[in-house]
């Protein structure tokens, strides 16, 4: 009895754990979800990712529930225009995530990260998610656009939005995963003064009147991508009209940029105030992936005064990087200054600076037929062209420019970076290189801008005055090089068996005219005049 209890008691507690376990699972929700893909109330508590390269103390609990930190490098962040906004109106964020591997990295998603220093008001598009889709172009390259309300209590000054890229690495081996980063973008925002003062808007240099209402897009405000905000200064000054300062061209030393190379650049920067000067001026030169580094290795400049209606320079030497493909490069020039009289401007201006990869051709594999030719007589010269730079070249052209050959130019093409193409030549003898044994061949080509370059390569081609009687002679010269060091012997044996051959041949002819003679004497028809006649 007591063994049965026991059995009895084992089967309850199973029983009693099964129904707690149970239990815990209809608490628990049946799908986690990343907290910005939800609708959440306006003003509520929201749990965010956590920036692991920024976090302190201080920040919120954050949660990673979608995978791991990924490298910063493999993501990048272009903001198409420069962003400025303020207290308590609505502002519009337009930028663009880019994937730097295409083939191993695609995109996925972007979204806010909502934490204690958010200056927006977390409603609306606080919570929106720019899904990238199935869009090959789009998983390499998602343009993100964001309208929301900065909140009312932000003070003027730079504040950073986080945004959270989601995307999917394929390693070397085959294996995908998930991964994110955390992009920051800095909005300078104008704040409201104390005191009952006007709010001065960014990007609007006039004084702002008692009106609250929302701007539906204060960033479309200036058309031409320049933003001017003024901070500090005060009474009358604080009404200073704003310098308006205009890139009107730039040079560089070299004129084309190489990419890998150091080139000085020389900006022109034209202030197209009619009253108000620039003073103390500081220029930051660079963009934000990294592709112009200073050479000094600060990318500031300092520019003490432009006058109203003048223009003034701004000169920094810069290395590109030697993995820049050739195209044209945004190089962003961002300037704090003053006006002499405490009030203080920014500015930001862009120009798009091409950057050329060097052209490396080469000819390789080369072939004739025939091996050498003469005066002339018509050959074929056959060689493979390689394009070993990182940019492409087009309408490539080759001929021969010698005055041993002659021959037509002959089209080849197109030739993509690190490819090949294939170029044949008909040429004709001309005159006689037998010392030399080689041609030059000319090839011209284009460059993605139609700038037109040319290059030349000696390549084998043997033209001789009689190539025919050429190949005799060396063919004499070989059989003489092989017949010596023969053993005397065996010329001795030769002759002696030619001499048996030609013993054998006239014994076996006379045999046969003797046999012959015996028939016709055994003829009783034939006479003694047909015996004469007759040809032994």
């Amino acid at each position: 009895m007591k063994r049965l209890s026991y059995k009895k008691t084992g089967y309850f507690q199973k029983l009693a754990v099964l129904m707690i376990c149970a239990l815990m699972i209809t608490l628990m929700p049946g799908e986690l979800q990343s907290v910005s893909a939800v609708q959440m109330p306006e003003n509520s508590e929201v749990t965010q990712y956590k920036d692991t390269t920024t976090a302190t103390s201080s920040d919120s609990v954050n949660v990673d529930a979608n995978g791991v930190l990924g490298k910063n490098s493999d993501i990048g962040v272009e903001v198409t225009k420069s962003i400025t906004g303020t207290a308590g109106k609505k502002l519009k964020i337009e930028f663009k995530l880019k994937s730097n591997d295409v083939a191993a990295i695609k995109l996925k998603s972007v979204y806010p990260v909502i934490d204690t220093a958010f200056p927006f008001e977390t409603s609306g598009d606080a919570y929106k998610v720019v899904s990238a889709g199935t869009e090959a172009a789009k998983q390499a390259e998602l343009e993100a656009s964001y309208s929301m309300t900065a909140r009312s209590d932000l003070e003027t000054g730079y504040h950073s939005v986080k945004f959270i890229g989601e995307y999917t690495k394929t390693a070397s081996d085959g294996t995908v995963a998930d991964y994110y980063v955390i992009k920051t973008i800095n909005i300078y925002f104008s704040g409201t003064a104390s005191g009952g003062n006007s709010t001065i808007q960014g990007g609007n240099n006039s004084p702002g009147g008692g009106s609250t209402e929302p701007d539906d897009d204060p960033s479309d405000d200036d058309d031409d991508g320049n933003d001017y905000t003024p901070s500090g200064g005060g009474g009358s000054d604080s009404e200073a009209t704003a310098p308006k300062l205009i890139i009107t061209g730039y040079e560089t030393k070299p004129e084309k940029v190489m990419a890998g190379e150091t080139f000085k650049i020389t900006i022109h920067i034209q202030n197209a105030s009619k009253s108000t000067p620039v003073r103390n001026g500081k220029f930051l030169i660079g963009n934000e992936a990294g592709n112009f580094l200073p050479t000094s290795g600060s990318n500031a400049v300092f520019v003490e005064s432009i006058e109203a209606g003048k223009t003034g320079d701004v000169e920094i030497e810069l290395k590109t990087s030697t993995d820049l493909a050739q195209k044209n490069y945004k190089l962003i020039v961002k300037g704090d200054f003053d006006d002499g009289k405490g009030n203080t401007f920014s500015t930001s201006e862009n120009l798009y600076l091409p950057v050329y990869q060097e052209v490396k051709l080469g000819i390789t594999d080369v072939s004739m037929t025939p091996e050498s030719i003469g005066i002339g007589s018509e050959g074929s010269l056959m060689f493979t062209i390689n394009n070993q730079g990182s940019a492409g070249v087009y309408n490539v052209k080759v001929s021969a420019q010698d005055d041993a050959v002659t021959g037509e130019e002959n089209y080849v093409g197109n030739i993509a970076p690190n490819s090949s193409a294939y170029a044949t030549l008909n040429v004709v003898g001309a005159k006689e290189n037998s010392e030399k044994g080689t041609i030059k061949v000319h090839i011209s080509y284009e460059d993605s801008e139609g700038n037109v370059g040319e290059m030349e390569q000696d390549v084998a081609c043997m033209v001789g005055e009689d190539a025919i009687m050429d190949e005799f002679e060396g063919l004499e010269e070989e059989f003489e090089e092989e017949s010596e060091g023969i053993p005397w012997w065996v010329y001795v044996i030769i002759a002696v068996v030619a001499i048996a051959v030609i013993a054998g041949i006239i014994v076996f002819v006379l045999k046969r005219r003797k046999k012959r003679m015996e028939a016709l004497l055994n003829d009783d028809e034939l006479g003694e005049d047909d015996l004469e006649n007759e040809d032994f």
